[in-house]
């Protein structure tokens, strides 16, 4: 997982926690910039699992290709006879 998105997924459960924690007692007033926020809370939440959900298939692909980079090493490593070992298997 890249450093992009782990700082996506991050940002999902931060906005999650906000959305589900917010619960400031708010002046009169102030209702509206609470009712406001929690609205821009939501939205954002909404977004960003939307993004991550749509980028999961990128995700499980690369996930995919580095195991399958790491067998295709051991196997060739596995495979060299003891006393030539190629600098990727020592």
């Amino acid at each position: 997982m890249g450093v992009s998105m782990k700082k996506l997924v991050f940002a999902c459960l931060l906005c999650w926690g906000l959305f589900f924690t917010y619960g400031v007692k708010a002046h009169d007033t102030g209702e509206v910039v609470k009712d406001e926020t929690a609205r821009l809370i939501h939205q954002l939440t909404i977004n960003i699992t939307h993004e991550l959900f749509k980028s999961m298939p990128a995700i499980l692909d690369s996930i995919s290709a580095e195991m399958r980079r790491q067998a295709d090493k051991e196997y060739k490593c596995s495979i060299q006879p003891d006393n030539y070992k190629n600098k990727e298997c020592n």
